[in-house]
């Protein structure tokens, strides 16, 4: 071996790896699981891939909006490289499985979005758009998110992917029906020809990007949307028939049913969707570009080698496919090392081709069965170090050697102990290591490391389009004893355990913040006198010393007394408790909450995210508790709640200085009902809670004996999808009296109410509730609202979207026997927990007992 060269191998390699580890093209390196070992029909499936130079982009609006049975098809029938962009992370939407919302609703459909990909074969985008909630039109869209900053982003995308083809799942007008997904369609179009403009958005330019200009342009159209969409594409010529139904005997699934597990990983919007078999169509418009001659929508794009002038790569590919043995993947090795070798000397595919690069790597370690685990004893670091161990096992009869490691960008951490170690064949390699915790930099989704508004506030222009980042162990690895082939391998680490029931288990490891700062409540609604606030500090090291700040906003004094932090071990927690005194002039403000030790500082509250479909996740709010001076009145007592999909209104009814219990709906009884003022439903809880089928009438008697029943949103099914839409009941019956529950709401949070019975007690008693009380709101003014409404039911409010007729279905209610019935599709899920004052009066009205009772 000639070391001299051997070393600019490697120095080239790691360049490459660097460039593959940190562009957001190459999928398996941002995902947050470990890439699982593919059996030998999937290494031939592969492999095949590496004679396809195709690549579709598809372009939607939100998580789920992708149509997973093309991109299955197109990833793995034509074996083109495909990619889904959503311009959003989703987190503007409700939650089916859990209280997630907003940022913490993003990483976890972000994930699914990830998930998703894993199964389907397809690569997962982002731009920097947030998803702010519904929206009626683009133009509000544009106006919240700055159109050329998305388009900037889609055009990135475009011009770092490289796509022959773009499909959009929305047409680019109000036929989309959200503002989100017409603004998705119009992007699209504009970014196909400014994509390959030298004078649009030079700065990516200099950057090293190059222009790309797509060969054409599709709508994917939809027999939901448009019943007669089959025989009409049968007669008009811009439309192209596809049957994405196949069967894959490498991969034992029809492409369709592929799509079902893919498009089931949207568990939090409740997607699961049916594994198919048999005839597929979809149905592809041609808008723009090159209109194929044929009804092949890849026709005239050449997808062979010959389109980086290296053609000759398509016979050695060929020959290492028809050399392949199922029963002995690795003597393709040495094909695939000497491919490999050839193509990070050559311009062509380091240039324009560097994924088919990167496939090939892939490969010499899938035929070697190599599996590497970085794995730790603990899955949170605070500080320090944390002895762990890499366990490198080649299941073949080649012998390798691990030249070096490092960290990913960032991070930039050495491991000089894993250096120069022989990989035995048949063998494991087992070498102890330190990993050490960075203090500067912790892990957290790397769009939510900066506050944001309508756009996230990224690092780097690089992080745009990425799905996700995490700190991996980059190794380079020398296959065979006297060969200069050099592959490089990306490793997450890893806690591993056991669970009596599921079995193995794994999740990242995370570094975090010395202490994690706990507020116990998010919102404190100061209704006149000493108030008090509970904290928790958790140790997330040892030994863990100093003390708890507090920083208070104008008008705000408490006591003096010093909060001296002790915590001998990890993951156990002191808690403290604050007296806060507001004056009479006190303001509005946050209480921010620090550590203080010489281990470090920490001011943000540590969350996890733990849901079996995707990988453990952690993020960060900053530790404060808002505080809300309100003249508020209240004469509920005791409230008993029925939880729905998931929601924090229990805690944000409790800062009313009302007694709230959870109320298990199969064990309830009338008369256990009968001992609250009020009863609460949460959201979509007739969606989601099935014994409310049985419950429903007694939640009627409850409320024709005196009691007061507050019901929150629910849905009802659309375009022909179920799922979160079934109710457990029918919807008509739902109330005392028949109503619709519709799709009408109202999206721009300033929209001014109108107070249809101002005199009502629900707008007067005990709070007189005015035009003021609806200042501040977030997001929306609420959604699912109620329309066909029995005469026997009065509405209270008013409002309306700009250039929309009003709408009085958000906040309704009917007196039943000796109680009273309300239904509200107010968007009080997201304004409570914001701290929103109105929204507390207007509640406190809500839950209010009859006089009398």
């Amino acid at each position: 071996m000639h070391f001299a060269f051997l070393r600019a191998r490697l120095t080239r390699v790691a360049l490459l790896a660097f460039t593959l580890h940190t562009a957001p093209f190459t999928p398996h390196l941002s995902a947050q699981r470990p890439p699982a070992q593919p059996n030998a029909a999937e290494i031939l499936h592969r492999m095949q891939k590496l004679n396809v130079l195709g690549s579709v982009l598809y372009i939607v609006a939100h998580p789920d909006d992708e149509n997973t049975r093309l991109i299955t098809w197109l990833a793995n029938g034509k074996k083109v490289r495909t990619g889904n962009l959503s311009l959003t992370r989703g987190d503007g939407g409700q939650n089916l499985i859990g209280p997630e919302l907003g940022d913490a609703l993003g990483i976890i459909r972000t994930q699914e979005l990830m998930e998703a990909r894993r199964i389907d074969g397809g690569e997962q985008f982002f731009t920097r758009a947030v998803d702010f909630g519904f929206s009626k039109n683009a133009a509000e869209s544009f106006e919240k998110w700055g159109k050329q900053e998305v388009l900037s982003d889609v055009v990135r995308v475009i011009r770092t992917f490289r796509p022959d083809v773009i499909i959009t799942r929305f047409a680019p007008d109000r036929s989309a029906g959200h503002g989100h997904h017409e603004a998705s369609a119009i992007l699209a179009h504009e970014a196909f020809d400014l994509a390959g403009d030298p004078k649009a958005f030079p700065e990516q330019l200099k950057e090293g990007l190059e222009v790309w200009q797509p060969r054409r342009l599709f709508f994917n159209g939809s027999t939901w949307w448009k019943k007669d969409l089959a025989e009409f594409a049968k007669t008009d010529a811009d439309w192209f028939t596809v049957d994405v139904g196949g069967y894959d005997p490498l991969l034992g699934v029809s492409y369709t049913e592929l799509a079902g597990r893919s498009r089931s990983m949207h568990k939090s919007q409740g997607f699961g969707a049916a594994e198919t078999r048999g005839e597929s169509l979809e149905y592809l418009k041609f808008i723009k570009g090159d209109r194929p001659k044929t009804k092949d929508i890849f026709e005239g794009i050449d997808m062979t080698w010959e389109r980086v002038r290296v053609p000759e790569y398509q016979a050695r590919i060929q020959a290492i496919i028809s050399d392949y043995s199922t029963v002995e993947p690795s003597k393709s090795v040495s094909g695939l090392t000497d491919l490999l070798n050839d193509m990070s000397w050559h311009n062509g595919v380091t240039g324009r081709a560097i994924h088919k690069l990167d496939e090939v790597n892939r490969l010499v370690g899938d035929c070697l069965g190599l599996s590497i685990e970085s794995l730790a004893p603990r899955a949170l670091v605070g500080e320090g170090h944390v002895a762990s161990e890499m366990v490198i096992t080649n299941r073949s009869n080649v012998s390798n050697h691990l030249l070096e490691a490092s960290t990913n960008r960032h991070w930039e951490q050495e491991y000089p102990e894993l250096e120069i170690k022989d990989i035995p064949a048949f063998g494991s390699l087992v070498i102890p290591f330190d990993d050490w915790a960075i203090s500067y930099y912790v892990d957290e989704p790397f769009w939510l490391r900066h506050p944001h508004g309508n756009l996230y506030k990224l690092n780097s222009e690089r992080e745009i389009g990425r799905p996700a980042d995490q700190r991996k162990i980059n190794l380079a690895i020398q296959i065979g004893t006297d060969t200069t082939a050099v592959v490089s391998r990306s490793v997450l680490p890893i806690h591993k355990w056991v669970d009596r029931v599921a079995g193995e288990r794994i999740r990242p490891v995370y570094v975090t913040p010395v202490a994690s700062v706990i507020p116990k409540v998010n919102n404190l609604i100061a209704r006149g006198g000493t108030q008090e606030i509970e904290v928790e500090v958790e140790a997330l090291t040892d030994s863990l010393v100093g003390q708890l700040n507090i920083t208070l906003p104008e008008g705000w004094g408490t006591t003096k007394d010093i909060k001296r932090v002790h915590i001998a071990q990890r993951n156990e927690r002191q808690q403290f408790t604050f007296q806060l005194m507001p004056s009479a002039n006190a303001k509005p403000g946050a209480a921010r909450f620090e550590f203080v030790g010489p281990k470090g500082k920490a001011d943000r509250t540590l969350h996890e995210i733990d849901y079996p479909h995707i990988m453990p996740q952690v993020y960060y709010t900053p530790a404060e508790v808002k505080l809300v001076p309100l003249d508020v009145k209240t004469t509920a007592r005791t409230v008993g709640y029925i939880k729905g999909a998931g929601d924090d209104v229990p805690q944000a009814i409790e800062q009313l200085g009302v007694k709230v219990d959870i109320i298990d709906p199969a064990t309830a009884t009338l008369q256990s009902l009968k001992t609250y003022d009020a009863i609460v439903v949460g959201i979509r809880a007739y969606n989601t809670v099935k014994p409310l089928k049985e419950l429903n009438p007694m939640l009627k008697q409850y409320v024709e004996e005196g009691g007061t029943l507050v019901v929150q949103y629910n849905t009802t099914p659309s375009f022909g999808l179920s799922g979160v839409r079934d109710m457990v009941v029918d919807p008509p019956t739902l109330g005392p009296y028949p109503f619709k529950i519709t799709r009408d709401r109202v999206t721009v949070e300033e929209a001014p109410p109108t107070f249809l019975d101002p005199k009502h007690p629900l707008l007067s008693t005990p709070n007189k509730i005015t035009t003021a009380d609806f200042g501040g709101w977030v997001q929306e003014r609420g959604l699912y609202f109620l329309g066909e409404l029995d005469p026997h039911y009065t509405p209270l409010i008013a409002w309306n979207d700009p250039g929309e007729q009003p709408l009085n279905g958000g906040l309704v209610t009917c007196d039943y026997g000796k109680g009273r019935y309300v239904y509200t599709g107010i968007s009080f899920f997201r304004q409570l927990p914001a701290g929103v004052p109105g929204a507390y009066r207007l509640f406190a009205n809500l839950i209010a007992p009859r006089d009398g009772r």
